[in-house]
């Protein structure tokens, strides 16, 4: 799960330029960058740590946080920046069921580091070694998705100033 902005045709847009094909490419790689950079701090700050909406989720551990990169891949005239959390995570199965939304089944949760477990029902401390969890019904929260469609329009004026600047 992750989200990807792409930048194609640089060098045909490039061609009149002097020296015009090799500028931009870097131009649009540096720009990218810099607004991915950008974009997972979005992601972050306002839509993982931020004040509660539609697509805020409610931070626990700030795995999911620390996990979320941000990078430019360049492949022949094409660049592409993502933001995402890797494959290698440890937080890339429960992001993706924050994002798209799912069902979890009934399983058993048992204290593995400890005694017991501890949580709080009605205010009202409770300890077992192992409960029953019924299962879940996650609504999509695509925090992704929404922290994307905020930056877009700002992402691509910023891509196509690096554009104009490469080309002077």
């Amino acid at each position: 799960m992750r989200l990807a902005l792409e930048v194609v045709g640089v060098p045909e847009a490039a061609e009149g330029v002097r020296g015009g094909a090799a500028r931009m490419q870097i131009a649009a790689y540096k720009a990218m960058g810099v607004e991915m950079i950008g974009l997972r701090n979005h992601v972050v700050e306002d839509h993982l740590h931020g004040p509660t909406g539609a697509t805020t989720l409610q931070q626990r551990s700030g795995n999911l946080a620390r996990s979320t990169t941000s990078e430019v891949i360049e492949e022949g005239s094409s660049v592409t920046g993502i933001v995402g959390i890797p494959s290698a995570s440890t937080a890339r199965a429960y992001a993706k069921i924050l994002h798209e939304g799912g069902t979890t089944r009934a399983h058993v949760i048992e204290a593995k580091n400890a005694r017991t477990l501890a949580f709080s029902v009605g205010g009202t401390m409770i300890f077992r070694r192992r409960v029953n969890h019924p299962g879940s019904n996650i609504p999509a929260r695509p925090y992704l998705t929404s922290a994307l469609e905020e930056q877009a329009a700002q992402i691509k004026a910023h891509l196509a100033e690096a554009m104009v600047e490469a080309t002077k």
